[in-house]
């Protein structure tokens, strides 16, 4: 085996940057967010509600529309959601001084969560001013990767060509990842034009769980150049407390007879700041095991000066959208979303040094802000009694936005990319291509009920299904 083309790993602490966001973690970087608009009418047309935002989710997808609601209303929507995220593995083989790609693996692990994703009340302040106040949960991530490989997914196998043990990266462990909101949006109607304005007061729950033999989130080097196990425990938590956000919109009625309106919205997130604690043991270390947390330098661990603080953004996102009847009881809703999924990403947090030779490189991940399209329709069927049923449904396109990893060159021993382009060390830097892949992009096909009885009871039931997730939605509303 030629030692020299194997990539040596340093463990050292989390670098040192203003801001931090996601860690070297193949598990985390398929993170699938919940930015659709709460509850059941939204969903089964396909999120396309920022110009109808007709019921009290409106309260969160775009304020404005509350003006529309002319009574006392209270509501609460259930969310069940699903996943299974496509995680590739390289396994290579050694052919004298180089590697090739001998397979591919293909892991999906499997996530749920059961989740009250919205409830509030809406209250009139006259005839051209409206009050909500709401809770809604609009980040819910759960992941159980403890079907994998014993616990473990594997970010690459390197098999020398002079037999021996393999060289290898798992990672074992999940991800809890959560974030609840209060809010109070107050609307104004002006003619035919309403705006809308609120807080939100956001929590963040940010959990890096165990694998399925417990402890902490573990990431473990099996290095074929040593013959020995290197492990890296991390956990983290959230400790910023209560962040606030906002969220603001607009929309017009631009003609009352065929209910077209057109409406628009951004919604703000705070950044929140994460505690990592660290612990590291293996070779390198003497035998002994360092640790290390949040605003604490470990002189132990050589050319660090390192904090292992950091910060988690929930991407902030706009949306602009026209509705209208343009059949009797046929409404068809358009909208674009704009999501900065790029801010998942600020400041990579890089786990590992690598070198090779003279080369000493750090990781960097990125990913990019994602525009999606979508459209939704509802017929309505009028019954007597101002009872009616609405048959619904949408589409839109999930692009692209998991983390993509590149290896840069850190000849200043900082733990920062140094510009530039990035630097090939085989087969690590093809191998991480792999695991942190950017996700793919997904067609989502959504469709739903509702019911609207004697003009006071609406009951909304929706389903949304893509390639990798499903997701659910009851939600009820009483008017007064």
């Amino acid at each position: 085996m030629n030692r020299r083309r194997m990539v040596p790993w340093m463990v050292l602490a989390l670098a040192a940057s203003p801001a931090l966001g996601q860690l070297e973690s193949p598990l985390l970087s398929k993170v699938q967010l919940n930015l659709v608009n709460p509850g059941g009418k939204s969903l089964a047309m396909g999120g396309a509600f920022v110009s109808l935002a007709d019921d009290a989710t409106a309260a969160l997808a775009n304020p404005a529309g509350l003006t529309q609601l002319g009574s006392f209303q209270v509501g609460a929507s259930g969310k069940a959601f699903s996943f299974e995220p496509s995680l590739r593995t390289d396994n290579f083989v050694q052919s004298g001084s180089s590697f090739v790609a001998a397979s591919q693996d293909e892991y999906r692990p499997s996530g749920k969560t059961n989740e009250l994703e919205f409830a509030s009340i809406v209250a009139p302040l006259g005839k051209q001013v409206s009050l909500a106040v709401y809770r809604a949960v609009n980040l819910r991530y759960s992941l159980d990767a403890s079907d994998l490989l014993g616990g473990n997914y594997r970010t690459y196998s390197v098999i020398p060509s002079a037999g021996g043990n393999f060289s290898t990266l798992d990672e074992q462990g999940g991800l809890d990842l959560r974030n609840e909101l209060y809010g109070l949006s107050l609307a104004g109607r002006f003619g035919p034009v309403s705006v809308g304005a609120g807080v939100t007061l956001n929590k963040l729950r940010f959990d890096l769980t165990g694998g399925a033999t417990g402890g902490a989130h573990l990431f473990r080097l099996n290095a074929a150049d040593t013959r020995a196990g290197f492990d890296t425990a991390v956990s983290s938590s959230g400790t910023s407390g209560t962040r606030i956000g906002f969220v603001a919109g607009v929309r017009a009625d631009l003609w009352q007879e065929r209910r077209v309106a057109v409406g628009a919205v951004y919604r703000q997130s705070p950044t929140f700041d994460i505690d990592y604690a660290v612990r590291a043991s293996g070779p390198g270390l003497g035998g002994a095991s360092v640790s290390f947390s949040c605003g604490v330098n470990d002189v132990n661990i050589p050319n660090t000066g390192a904090s292992a603080c950091g910060t988690f953004h929930v991407p902030d996102d706009f949306s602009v959208g026209i509705s209208g009847m343009v059949v009797p009881n046929l409404m068809i809703a358009l909208e674009v979303q704009r999501i900065r999924y790029s801010q998942l990403n600020d400041g990579f947090v890089p786990l590992f040094v690598r070198r090779e030779g003279a080369t000493r490189a750090v990781a960097g991940g990125s990913s990019d802000d994602g525009t999606i399209p979508r459209i939704g329709v509802e017929y309505t069927l009028p019954f007597s009694s101002g009872t009616e049923v609405n048959l619904r449904a949408g589409y839109f396109r999930e692009p692209a936005h998991g983390t993509r990893l590149q290896l840069y060159p850190d000849a200043n021993a900082d733990r920062r990319p140094d510009p530039g382009p990035p630097v090939e060390l085989a087969p690590i830097s093809q191998a991480y291509r792999t695991a942190f892949d950017g996700g793919e992009a997904e067609n989502h096909v959504s469709f739903g009920l509702g019911a609207s009885i004697a003009r006071h009871l609406s009951i909304d039931v929706a389903a949304d299904l893509s390639r990798s997730t499903k997701v659910f939605v009851l939600s009820a509303f009483y008017r007064f």
